[in-house]
């Protein structure tokens, strides 16, 4: 009997979906295999069947809506997959939890420029939660495959080894490993801007005074966003055990910030959408 599957999507932009359809001929041959039942982006299905052996989730808990299809999805799945930054840690979209719920409605249906007698609709749609929160917040999860979105080869393996019933195994490496720029070991003496400034595309990125976040981000991503002189912004979450050395660099970059940028730093728009950008749920507000 074939592997039942489905996938669902909660608040989310479909991109870990898009990953999932780039799979190309390799999503066929993982489907010769298994039976995919309700995907709302691959086929014309509305409703979870009774039974599943594989769930895949993409998207943060928003609405009632997504509370409660999760919950019918772990109910009826025996492994639940978290799918994606937002689906594992909250992601973007937990950044949402930096604005008062009110504010927040009243400046998307009232007061942007190009409204005109706005309102805020309460019975057309779901209710919208409080705070934006990643699924196992709300169900327990079985598997989590980081990124935003997941790198397809990584979700291919990942799929194929659990179909066939292998060890799942998870990159050990951080995103600084897999990094091919030039590393001297030198801290910086001056912080940058990418936007402001061109920087070496041969030299590390951090050690040129970029904040990346490459030595503690869990790798598996071949360093994409690095490598085209992008740093890292940790998408891919921390990794469970940090490189010394690099991590004494990431810290003297912090050392080296000026004193009047520190209240610009850390209030509560900036500290959000730096070290916490997709973590802002399971970091400040996911305390037990």
């Amino acid at each position: 009997m074939k592997t039942r599957i489905a996938t669902i999507a909660l608040a989310s932009c479909a991109g870990c979906h898009v990953a999932l359809a780039s799979m190309h001929e390799n999503l066929l041959s993982i489907l010769s295999e298994a039976e995919l039942l309700h995907s709302y982006i691959l086929m014309d299905s509305k409703t979870l069947p009774k039974e599943l052996d594989v769930t895949l989730v993409e998207g943060s808990v928003r609405t009632n809506h997504d509370e409660e299809l999760l919950k019918e999805a772990r109910e009826k799945s025996k492994i639940l997959i978290a799918v994606g930054s937002c689906s594992c840690f909250g992601g973007i979209s937990s950044l949402g939890n930096l604005i008062p719920l009110d504010e927040s409605l009243n400046f998307v249906y009232k007061n942007t420029p190009s409204t005109v007698n706005g309102f805020i609709p309460r019975e057309e749609l779901p209710e919208v939660q409080y705070s934006v929160k990643p699924i196992d917040a709300i169900v327990n999860v079985d598997y989590k495959v980081p990124g935003c979105p997941p790198e397809v080869n990584e979700l291919c393996n990942f799929l194929s080894s659990l179909l066939k019933g292998k060890e799942v195994t998870t990159p050990k490496v951080s995103v600084c490993d897999e990094c091919n720029r030039e590393k001297t070991g030198i801290p910086p003496s001056i912080i940058k801007r990418i936007h402001k400034d061109y920087s070496d595309p041969k030299k590390c990125l951090l050690e040129q005074g970029y904040l990346c976040f490459g030595p503690i981000t869990k790798g598996g991503c071949e360093a994409k966003c690095p490598n085209v002189n992008m740093p890292c912004e940790g998408c891919r979450g921390l990794r469970s055990e940090f490189g010394f050395y690099r991590c004494r660099i990431l810290d003297n970059v912090s050392e080296k910030l000026p004193k009047n940028l520190l209240p610009f730093l850390f209030n509560r728009f900036n500290y959000g959408s730096t070290q916490f950008l997709w973590k802002y749920y399971e970091k400040l507000l996911r305390r037990k």
